[in-house]
């Protein structure tokens, strides 16, 4: 008995301790807007939840009923910008052909081209976009030539797709910053507009009010798309940020991860901080029939999976894949 009295005595702390950092780190993002080491506490609104609930159930089961049921109170507040992609996925994808496009930051010290390339052959995407791609990594993606055949690289961006691009251009974002893709796809069901993006880190006042502006160019890059389009990138952001929430506002985009459940893409090593920074931004005329993320390919990031359902494209006249030498190839 004694024993069990000191045990809760030790335990009564810590789960006092825990209750408190994740309160703060809740209340702290709630200031997100006011400055970037504040957007910061904004990304981790999971596992405040989890850890409030955590140390809720112990603080209950310790007999403290005010403080467990505040913490849960908590959990709870943490918890509402989870519905995100929980709630309503939005409107039912439209009737007709589908693409399945893969975006992945292969990471430039990841050196497991043969996980890459083996996990590209069990998925057989239609597009796949990779970021962080090295020259090393260009030369082993060549080995995709007969299963993407059409192939163009942009700086770090490399592009690889079943179906005949259009267009490639590379757009800077912000005065030394970020780089943007542009290109069109030739699907089945007439050109889809395809932007291909790897967004700075926001860590300190000058790299973060980049990454801002970059994503407020995307914005504008999107709105001057002709006829569908579909953004995918490393946004080095998470949905439960205002810079999100302004980017989709700015678009005129939806969240294809929206409805689709907790997918993380980053950090692949460490579990605890899960985030998904991956993303992907669809016009609201072209469905989402699934978003998920991959297994495990030696980057520190996860792939994303995604099914788009296109829409047949009004005044575009269809183009048949084919498997003709690539559009561009660098």
């Amino acid at each position: 008995m004694q024993r069990y009295g000191r045990r809760r005595q030790r335990a009564l702390p810590l789960l006092l301790a825990g209750a408190a950092a994740a309160a703060a780190g809740g209340i702290l993002a709630s200031f997100a807007h006011l400055a970037w080491w504040l957007e910061l506490f904004s990304h981790f609104r999971a596992q405040y939840a989890a850890l409030l609930v955590a140390c809720g159930a112990g603080l209950l089961a310790l007999r403290r009923p005010a403080l467990g049921v505040a913490a849960l109170a908590l959990a709870a507040a943490n918890a509402i910008p989870l519905l995100h992609y929980f709630g309503p996925a939005g409107e039912s994808a439209p009737e007709g052909g589908t693409v399945k496009a893969v975006l992945l930051n292969l990471w430039f010290r990841n050196e497991r081209h043969d996980r890459v390339l083996d996990y590209l052959g069990q998925v057989q995407p239609d597009l796949a976009v990779f970021l962080e791609a090295t020259p090393a990594w260009s030369g082993a993606l060549r080995a995709l030539d007969e299963q993407l055949p059409y192939q163009a690289r942009a700086g770090e961006l490399f592009v690889a797709s079943r179906m005949p691009l259009a267009g490639l251009r590379a757009v800077p974002l912000a005065e030394y910053g970020a780089m943007a893709v542009v290109f069109g796809l030739e699907a089945p069901q007439g050109r889809l507009t395809v932007i291909a993006v790897h967004a700075n880190w926001p860590l300190g006042a000058a790299i973060a009010a980049s990454r801002d502006l970059e994503l407020a160019r995307l914005a504008q890059l999107a709105r001057e798309a002709a006829g569908p389009v579909v953004v995918l990138g490393d946004f080095n952001v998470t949905a439960y940020s205002p810079v999100f929430v302004e980017l989709l506002a700015r678009s005129g985009l939806r969240d294809c991860a929206a409805g689709q459940g907790l997918h993380a893409t980053w950090p692949a090593q460490f579990p605890p901080l899960y985030l998904q920074i991956d993303h992907c931004l669809a016009d609201p005329r072209v469905g989402i029939r699934g978003l998920r993320s991959g297994p495990w390919v030696g980057s520190d990031h996860f792939p994303l999976e995604v099914e788009l359902a296109l829409p047949e494209l009004p005044g575009r006249r269809p183009v048949r894949a084919s498997r003709a030498p690539p559009t561009s190839r660098r």
